[in-house]
């Protein structure tokens, strides 16, 4: 009975008190979080991250993206799901663990500040979306959601082509206009809501191939934008987690790999490494903030 209730209160509370779908359990973990372990920042890339909730990043990765294009081009696409996992094969592993070290180190490096701990990759993966007639039914992420995790497990979009309205670009909504959408769309979760879009005021993630889009999926509501017909999506995602527990990480941002190697490079479900980010009680996400306060670097 008891469990029940608390369950009920943990689902309905982040709308009802924060007007955001994630769970209250992690939207009072991530501003505790905040509170006690992060550490101020002077940064302009990561105070927008925090008050607005996503960024575009000044660096390029061309020629990254150039080498998986040549290498997801010889394979052979199943279209029937409406979504396709490409394989990354040692090549392109290579290349994107090179340019996560090298290019995106300062970066990283910005984000491990902040967090006050070390930072891995989580998850990687490539991805196709392809034109779907109902869009009624979620496919692939294409209803508006928030990532129910907490807040120190964010992503990174890179587009792998150049991106129009036609190929289905990302819609994210900032932490203040999720807000909004929640109040206007009477908005109960991802399959119950009135789907009115704040045309002013949703970000709509077009741009080149090589561009690099930051955000904290967890309290930005977002969603995979409609695919037209004879066009399709492709995207490198890169999830990254801060990490509860010491560890030396040198210049590698790569620990869960070494722990998970099937889950950080999309070939199961994730859980090993999600389940950080995604306590599954009250007590369990307690511990898990404990943890993240006892091992934060300074």
């Amino acid at each position: 009975m008891i469990k029940s209730v608390l369950t009920k209160i943990n689902t309905k509370g982040g709308l009802l008190l924060f007007n955001n779908p994630n769970t209250l359990y992690y939207l009072i973990f991530n501003k505790l979080y905040q509170k006690f372990i992060s550490k101020k920042t002077n940064d302009e890339e990561i105070k927008k991250f925090l008050k607005v909730g996503y960024f575009k990043s000044s660096i390029n990765s061309k020629k990254l993206t150039k080498l998986i294009n040549e290498e997801i081009h010889k394979q052979y696409i199943n279209e029937t799901k409406g979504y396709f996992h490409f394989d990354i094969n040692d090549k392109m592993k290579i290349k994107i663990k090179d340019f996560i070290n090298v290019d995106l180190k300062d970066l990283i490096n910005k984000f491990e500040k902040f967090y006050n701990t070390n930072i891995s990759i989580a998850k990687i993966i490539i991805k196709r979306n392809f034109f779907i007639k109902d869009t009624s039914s979620e496919v692939y992420s294409n209803h508006y959601h928030v990532d129910q995790n907490t807040f120190n497990h964010f992503k990174v979009f890179i587009n792998l082509m150049d991106i129009d309205n036609s190929k289905g670009p990302l819609h994210i909504y900032s932490k203040k206009n999720s807000k909004a959408f929640v109040i206007k769309n009477r908005y109960k979760n991802r399959n119950e809501y009135n789907d009115t879009e704040l045309n002013e005021d949703v970000h709509i993630n077009v741009g080149k191939e090589g561009d690099i889009f930051v955000a904290d999926t967890s309290e930005c509501l977002h969603k995979a934008g409609k695919v037209e017909q004879g066009h399709y999506r492709d995207i490198l995602f890169i999830t990254f987690m801060a990490i509860p527990e010491k560890i030396d990480n040198g210049a590698d941002f790569f620990y869960y790999e070494k722990k998970f190697p099937d889950s950080v490079w999309g070939k199961n479900d994730n859980k090993d490494v999600i389940s950080i980010a995604k306590p599954k009680s009250l007590r369990k996400t307690i511990k898990r903030f404990f943890e993240y306060y006892k091992n934060k670097l300074c």
